[in-house]
């Protein structure tokens, strides 16, 4: 398993670094700047290349205003051409994983049924798909907490839309805190087996670090081993504060790769 830590913040990336990190996992707008010049975004890989860290994931793809599902959704040209920008700038950032989680732009208005929104929702990964697998880039669909957002909540159900989409470039993403959230199960991970693409965690019930909080994390790890994965998985929480951050993040490591191995010492059943 590969750990990173989700930051923008060259300080963090070059302590992630020191601890022990794989890799960092930046965000679209900060990395990428979608709307912004080819300098712009050369300037940008610039300085989180300089930070000492591979950046093998992305995550907030879409911006609000390009919504996605809902009677006010936006052209799936409009849309499938921006992602032609970040998957062609993610190529040259030597990036594979795009996350779409993005709630903010599939949150669902009052009355829209879900059965329209899976349509425009596999419509449009079916758009993306391609686009992603020309640059060499996967997308993981990311399954948010009900109560963050309305759409699209479990691992299952993100797979599923997922492997609707057609596209081998199309899978999605297990993320701790939201599966802990909603209080799934483990099945509804290995349900996913095959459709697995990335991992993020953190804490419950304050989305934090490992090590700030109490909290097991062998439940989540031993489902994603049932599932088959073993890849990236992105630490997307509040970090120690800076003047103990290196300290806090070896030991957030060490409680990561302890339940990983944990897990793999006595599997689920």
């Amino acid at each position: 398993m590969r750990y990173a830590v989700c930051s923008n913040d060259p300080a963090v990336i070059a302590d992630s670094r020191e601890a022990g990190f794989d890799y960092v996992e930046a965000s679209v707008p900060n990395l990428v700047k979608p709307f912004d010049s080819e300098e712009a975004f050369e300037a940008s890989l610039e300085t989180f290349r300089a930070a000492g860290l591979p950046i093998e994931s992305v995550n907030l793809f879409l911006p609000r205003e390009l919504r996605c599902t809902g009677p006010d959704a936006v052209p799936q040209d409009r849309i499938a051409e921006y992602a032609e920008t970040v998957c062609r700038r993610l190529a040259r950032a030597g990036v594979p994983i795009l996350v779409f989680g993005s709630g903010g732009a599939r949150k669902l208005p009052d009355g829209w049924p879900k059965e329209k929104a899976d349509e425009q929702f596999v419509s449009l990964l079916s758009r993306l798909g391609p686009i992603a697998a020309r640059h060499g880039v996967k997308i993981a669909v990311e399954p948010l907490a009900r109560v963050e957002c309305n759409y699209l909540n479990t691992v299952d159900e993100g797979a599923d839309l997922a492997r609707a989409s057609g596209s081998p470039a199309v899978g999605v993403l297990a993320d701790c805190y939201h599966w802990a959230r909603n209080e799934e199960p483990a099945e509804t991970i290995l349900a996913a087996k095959n459709s697995l693409l990335h991992a993020h965690l953190a804490t419950m019930p304050s989305r934090k670090a490992p090590g700030i909080e109490p909290y097991d994390f062998v439940p989540f790890f031993r489902a994603l081993a049932a599932a088959g994965y073993d890849a990236r998985v992105s630490i997307e929480g509040g970090l120690p504060p800076p003047e103990n951050r290196v300290e806090g993040l070896r030991a957030a490591l060490a409680i990561l790769r302890a339940a990983h191995d944990a897990a793999i010492a006595a599997p689920a059943p």
